[in-house]
């Protein structure tokens, strides 16, 4: 078994993460569509993520270097 297959892989991608994707589909997909909205909606919620798990990962990263 792979780290990327683990149990909280499919808990948190799979069963945590069905609303968001429910929401993004309806972004697109919903009545009346505005595309560029969507767009910018989905950009904020990349652009948020990617700014926690970075931070997460800096964050991470001192722990080692101060307690390791």
């Amino acid at each position: 078994m792979s780290i990327i297959q683990g149990p909280g892989t499919w808990l948190i991608f799979g069963i945590i993460g069905l609303p968001v994707y429910t929401v993004i589909i309806a972004w697109f997909l919903g009545e009346p569509r505005d595309t560029k909205t969507a767009a910018l909606g989905l950009g904020y919620l990349v652009g948020l993520t990617v700014l926690l798990w970075t931070a997460m990962f800096i964050k991470t990263i001192l722990l080692d270097i101060v307690f390791f």
